[in-house]
């Protein structure tokens, strides 16, 4: 019956502290700073809170002076949270120090630590990810909310009285569809050499044998984590002939170091017998390299290849630097950044239109622009899972 009554307890404690955290959260981030929600959400939160506490008194009540002799001196997160809670949730009904509510999070450890359950550690996984979930979401659900709603409708989350002129609007810019497609050509070669050249980098630096290993391990870290600045990569732009062309946008953001430290590490953690039958049958290095080594590293080159093109979608900095005359060659970022940084009363003049779905417009261009992403998304994961399986060794 004991038991019974601990894990009951156990349970309790772990479910209200992971909904005490939640409605914690809720209350700080949309504060709507109507009295009726923040008296309802204050309620709670006090309530679960002092449930907290009184399962913390009770227990050290219940200790005998031994084991409260210990506990004074093991406990001490908890005797902190204890002492903090009598000072800051009394005032918290009063409306101060309410950011210091976040004191809460002391109540982790001995919540973690008072139970094995695999239910209980299943839910808070589950309350974590739809936390963050949400946090991601509910931005991309504002983007599309406002972008097919009414001008001057207050949108929370939900579209208000559907009208689509600034998708319309988006959809007949040629001059947006032509930067996207510039976006995918520079993503995709950017890519293609980006990745080609950091794992052709990577797998010798990943031999023990190789010369000067060390030695050139420190000068790609030297390249890492410091450049020469803006101005003298524009004046070697400028000296190459690459201004204003296309290769700006690429070839300054090929090598990405942190994704050849990614690959070296995977390259060390392939078992050597691999290459040496391989070498047995006559391979040479680069059929060893691009016959063997890539297939099983497929997982990683993939993940690789996935980060990189993510950085050439969203780079920016390449358009702003190097790309000082030749508006033809934008990548979306760049056109976007113009749009929005454009005075409305500039362009509306062929369409009066605009001035009143000027916020519409400017989210129906951002929307779109991520479309992109999130079609390409699930063939990247699902390439990623079939090149776990497909790189296994078996031994």
């Amino acid at each position: 019956m004991n038991n019974k009554n601990n894990r009951l307890r156990k349970g309790l404690l772990v479910y209200g502290y992971c909904v005490a955290v939640v409605v914690l959260a809720v209350i700080s981030v949309v504060n709507s700073g109507v009295p009726a929600w923040e008296r309802l959400g204050n309620g709670l939160l006090s309530g679960l809170w002092l449930a907290l506490l009184a399962e913390q008194l009770l227990r050290v009540l219940a200790m005998s002076p031994a084991e409260r002799q210990l506990y004074w001196k093991a406990e001490r997160l908890e005797i902190l949270f204890f002492l903090l809670s009598a000072v800051i949730l009394p005032a918290s009904w009063l409306g101060h120090w309410q950011g210091a509510r976040w004191v809460l999070l002391l109540k982790l450890p001995q919540v973690l630590h008072c139970t094995n359950d695999e239910n209980a550690f299943q839910f808070i996984a589950n309350l974590l990810v739809a936390a963050l979930i949400a946090v991601f979401v509910c931005p991309f659900l504002q983007v599309i909310s406002v972008a097919i709603s009414q001008p001057g409708a207050v949108i929370n989350l939900l579209p208000e009285k559907l009208d689509m002129w600034g998708v319309n609007y988006v959809l007949h810019d040629r001059n947006f569809f032509k930067s996207i497609g510039i976006s995918v050509l520079v993503t995709l070669i950017g890519t293609a050499i980006s990745v080609v050249s950091m794992t052709m980098a990577a797998y010798p630096l990943s031999k023990k044998e190789l010369p000067f290993r060390r030695t050139m391990m420190v000068f790609f870290l030297i390249v890492m984590l410091f450049n020469g600045g803006m101005a003298p990569n524009i004046l070697l732009m400028n000296s190459l002939g690459l201004t204003n062309t296309i290769w700006a946008l690429i070839l300054p953001s090929v090598v990405m170091v942190f994704h050849l430290l990614l690959l070296k590490g995977f390259f060390e953690g392939i078992p050597p017998e691999l290459e040496e039958s391989a070498k047995i049958d006559g391979a040479n290095n680069y059929t060893i390299l691009f016959r063997i080594i890539v297939p099983v590293a497929a997982p990683m080159i993939a993940t690789v290849a996935f980060f990189t093109a993510i950085a050439y979608w969203n780079n920016i900095n390449n358009s702003i630097l190097y790309i000082t005359s030749n508006q033809s060659i934008y990548p979306l970022p760049m056109y976007i950044k113009n749009f929005l940084s454009t005075n409305p009363v500039d362009i509306a003049n062929a369409n009066p239109l605009l001035l009143t779905y000027w916020d519409n417009v400017k989210m129906s261009y951002i929307l779109i622009s991520i479309l992109p992403v999130l079609i390409v998304y699930p063939f990247i994961f699902r390439y990623i899972k079939n090149g776990v399986t497909m790189g296994a060794v078996k031994g």
